[in-house]
């Protein structure tokens, strides 16, 4: 009887850590499937507009609507808005965040734009794409 109850306890205990492994191994197959949440100030390369610099202006002028501070009745000047936002690995925008607030609608205006934006070219660390932060300005002239 005490050798059955004995067995008994083995196979329990043996069962109860062949689960205990089994929640091992899957909790770190699990980590290995976690997502990089890290995003960078400063980098070694800069994201960028596909097409650089010809490419962000041509985009602009097909899609940003530059009368909008005109039409919401902004006084004569020159506006630089500056708009921050994430550059993920793979290139698409996120976080959109206005750090200027002129008003007559610059900001939102830009948002929209960047919004429609295609992937950029994500910024490079260590040899390695990385989500990023970016500071994008965007200036309009109200004149007469």
């Amino acid at each position: 009887m005490h050798q059955i109850k004995s067995h008994k306890h083995l196979i329990l205990m043996l069962f109860f850590l062949l689960i205990n492994c089994n929640l091992h191994a899957q909790a770190v197959k699990d980590s290995s499937k976690a997502v990089d949440t890290t995003v960078f100030s400063l980098v070694e390369v800069d994201a960028e507009f596909p097409g650089g610099l010809d490419g962000w202006r041509n985009f602009l002028i097909h899609n940003l609507k530059g009368n909008t501070p005109v039409k919401k009745g902004a006084p004569l000047g020159t506006y630089r808005v500056i708009i921050q936002f994430i550059v993920s690995k793979d290139g698409s925008l996120s976080n959109f965040q206005a750090m200027t607030n002129f008003g007559y609608g610059m900001e939102e205006e830009c948002i929209r734009v960047l919004k429609k934006s295609p992937k950029w070219q994500p910024a490079i660390q260590n040899g390695k794409t990385v989500n990023a932060y970016k500071r994008q300005p965007i200036t309009f002239l109200v004149s007469n």
